[in-house]
């Protein structure tokens, strides 16, 4: 038995690729009640670069997996959701956000109106999973079937080469449009294939039966260039992309108008309302919010990190740190954070409190690095 098997806590769970993990020397770490890899041995650094210039396989198994089904299920979808059903073909992936009455985000998710009438797909945030089935039963009659899935492993396959690689498996992938969704057969195992991600990349989330996909990842890592990532290199990724964190960047006290989630809320929704919060977002949309999600890069080395205090030039605290880090593609630091809306019209230049000194840093729009999503083929 390997060293990492012991000193494990009782508490916490490990996904079904642990022994993947386990063999290539991944340093675990908890996180949302598993153990997962923040990194292995080549470490943050060159696993963010590989997903940027080929392709990284991440173990996402924490994330909460939702089947929903019953009759009329968008009609009833459409009360918690700020989106517009008629609007989203069969197979399409819309990122949206549970809302409380006070339209502030409960978590935010990827939903797939499924190719079987009156069904839809959720991807939840690990650590709201419960909240968000409590969420769901709240508001959902007992006509309706929610089933939490837990005996199916997820991955990331994210990078330029992503396709390549997938398609050796799946040839129909290949023309797939980002946000799009179907299953897949091979080895007679199915597989719920999304082209989506968290990293900017091109890539596929892949949802595979635990039975199998210790096998099929073992496939995976057998094709040159295919290489496993961890935590802190999908930390970095999604901030160069400029993407929420649950938890930091926007949580039940932000709404989406502040983290400048505005896109995502149905413009048919906006007009005509009907979902939980609607009214608050409404009044956010209408009268502006005192705050709003941007991108900040520090002037110099070193990194602000979250919960750094951002002051105006007159040393006024005017916002605050929610993501920060170092950008490897950039080779400087970044940082996403909140900032007064008053401050964003009128005077930009701001300073951080690093390790108790004040440096200077720039406001600047996200994201940080430009996102390469397949559109589809012209």
């Amino acid at each position: 038995m390997s060293e990492a098997y012991w000193g494990l806590e009782q508490n916490l769970k490990t996904t079904p690729l642990y022994k993947i993990h386990n063999n290539n020397r991944a340093k675990l770490v908890p996180f949302a009640g598993y153990y997962l890899p923040i990194q292995y041995e080549n470490g943050i650094i060159a696993e963010h670069n590989h997903t940027r210039n080929s392709v990284s396989i991440f173990d996402v198994s924490h994330m909460g997996q939702i089947k929903i089904s019953g009759p009329m299920i968008y009609d009833a979808m459409e009360k918690i959701l700020p989106i517009s059903f008629s609007k989203i073909a069969p197979g399409q992936i819309k990122y949206t956000q549970f809302l409380n009455s006070e339209g502030k985000i409960i978590d935010d998710l990827m939903i797939t109106r499924a190719f079987e009438e009156d069904h839809v797909w959720l991807v939840v945030n690990a650590d709201c999973t419960d909240k968000d089935l409590d969420h769901l039963y709240s508001n959902l009659n007992k006509t309706y079937k929610i089933e939490l899935i837990e005996d199916r492993t997820l991955i990331a396959l994210q990078g330029p080469n992503s396709s390549n690689i997938l398609k050796t498996f799946f040839q129909e992938i290949d023309d797939m449009p980002f946000m799009s969704a179907d299953w897949f057969n091979y080895d007679n195992e199915n597989f719920f294939i999304s082209r989506c991600g968290y990293t900017g990349e091109d890539g596929f989330e892949i949802s595979i039966k635990d039975r199998y996909s210790e096998k099929f990842i073992s496939k995976l890592l057998q094709i040159d260039g295919v290489k496993l990532a961890g935590l802190g290199a999908r930390n970095s990724l999604r901030m160069e992309a400029g993407l929420c964190l649950y938890g930091n960047d926007i949580s039940s006290s932000v709404s989406p108008i502040e983290a400048g989630l505005t896109w995502s809320i149905s413009k048919e929704r906006i007009e005509n309302g009907g979902f939980i919060g609607y009214e608050h977002i409404k009044k956010d949309l209408k009268n502006g919010v005192e705050r709003k999600l941007v991108g900040i890069k520090p002037l110099g080395k070193l990194p602000a990190r979250e919960g750094t205090q951002i002051f105006d030039k007159n040393e006024k605290t005017i916002g605050e740190i929610t993501s920060g880090g170092y950008s490897p593609s950039l080779q400087a630091p970044i940082a996403m954070g909140y900032i007064n809306s008053d401050i964003l019209k009128n005077d930009c230049e701001v300073l951080l409190n690093v390790r108790g000194n004040l440096i200077p840093a720039e406001i600047t729009s996200l994201p940080f690095v430009e996102h390469k999503y397949f559109r589809g083929n012209k």
